[in-house]
């Protein structure tokens, strides 16, 4: 299988190729005429219980809070990718393409 990126202002062409059925390809492979860039934004979710809230209020000092938190924090709040793009640059005149609405399903190949 490949991959084909084309500029239609300077007709520069890049493909990624792979070696193998099913193989990987790496972005670096294209880096000639076209620039390869990948961005995502991250957000954290909170999920806090409240008996955890309750446990963090109760608590007197700030070693106890600090203590509740070190221990608690892992299971009461995950980050989560939220938006990917993957974008080409033609390094002869700079238009860009973006690729983006990616599902995370997608990424993982469920």
């Amino acid at each position: 299988m490949e991959i084909h990126v084309t500029c239609d202002d300077c007709k520069i062409t890049g493909k990624f190729s792979s070696p193998q059925k099913n193989g990987e390809v790496g972005i670096h492979s294209i880096t000639t005429g076209f620039q390869v860039g990948v961005s995502w934004k991250s957000e954290v979710i909170e999920n806090f219980q409240e008996a955890f809230i309750r446990q963090v209020g109760k608590a007197t000092t700030d070693a106890q809070r600090k203590e509740i938190l070190e221990e608690g924090i892992s299971e009461n709040a995950f980050s989560e990718t939220i938006d990917f793009e993957l974008c080409f640059t033609c390094r002869g005149c700079g238009n860009r393409i973006t690729l983006n609405d990616f599902q995370l399903i997608d990424l993982i190949g469920f």
